[in-house]
């Protein structure tokens, strides 16, 4: 379940809001029952709350009745200035990167608990996504919220607070090896997952700094097969990463 509303004082925002984060990579698609019993908001008011967000354009409703994310809540989301100039900025070196690997390249920011896919690329010859933008990944079964997670995104002891589901048979749900990976990740400087978010994908990531030095996002590619060895391609990520903060920090100082 994706939260509970009952509690006394909940405002028509937060109800809306909670509502819209019952949709996830595994629901994007949802019945009316689904989303009722994921909000834990009742039934007759759940079906009210839906008819009006449809009417507003922040869910919509298919032929065969199930409710997906609306248009409006995208268009109102490539607004956000953080989504919007990383973008922007990010693009032209993804697009370097993936001619260099010839693998899906992804760029992740971190929004409250979990990973937020801003943009991605790919060529034809890599089959179906596993994610798309838009979708929010948890950040310890994702290579890029591994990296957030590394560099203190949520605070120094990020496990106390992290609820450590199994995505796959493969995630890691042990707080004991997943600090032990992280300290990994933090000393050497780019993370990976296998098989820990979804079956047959494979992820390698490095964070992109801003102009504090702080972790503003985190660069990534994603493969279908086991990278035989992930510090050979390491160092084009991290060429990328440098140049995408640097145009970063200067667009930063211009605009300051």
């Amino acid at each position: 379940m994706a939260g509970n509303t009952s509690r006394p004082g909940v405002s028509q925002a937060e109800r809306v809001v909670q509502l819209l984060r019952t949709f996830d990579q595994q629901h994007r698609r949802q019945t009316l029952t689904q989303v009722c019993r994921r909000s834990g908001i009742p039934l007759a008011t759940c079906h009210r709350m839906l008819r009006e967000m449809t009417r507003l354009g922040l869910v919509a409703q298919q032929q065969n009745g199930q409710f997906t994310i609306g248009h409006l809540v995208w268009e109102l989301g490539m607004l956000s200035p953080v989504q919007r100039g990383l973008r922007q900025v990010a693009s032209p070196f993804m697009q370097d990167l993936l001619a260099a690997t010839r693998q899906i390249v992804n760029l992740f920011v971190l929004d409250t608990d979990r990973a937020l896919l801003v943009e991605r690329m790919s060529g034809s010859a890599v089959g179906e996504p596993f994610a798309v933008p838009g979708d929010r990944l948890p950040l310890h079964t994702s290579a890029a919220g591994k990296v957030f997670l590394a560099h203190g995104a949520l605070g120094e002891d990020p496990l106390s607070v992290l609820a450590l589901t199994k995505e796959t048979a493969h995630s890691i749900a042990s707080s004991s090896l997943l600090r032990e990976e992280l300290g990994l990740i933090g000393r050497r400087g780019w993370a990976t997952t296998a098989e820990e978010q979804v079956d047959g994908a494979w992820g390698l990531a490095v964070p992109v700094f801003g102009l504090g030095g702080e972790v503003v996002a985190a660069l990534g590619i994603v493969t279908v097969a086991p990278l035989e060895d992930p510090s050979r391609v390491v160092p084009a990520l991290k060429v990328t990463s440098a140049a995408i903060s640097r145009a970063m920090v200067g667009r930063e100082m211009r605009e300051n």
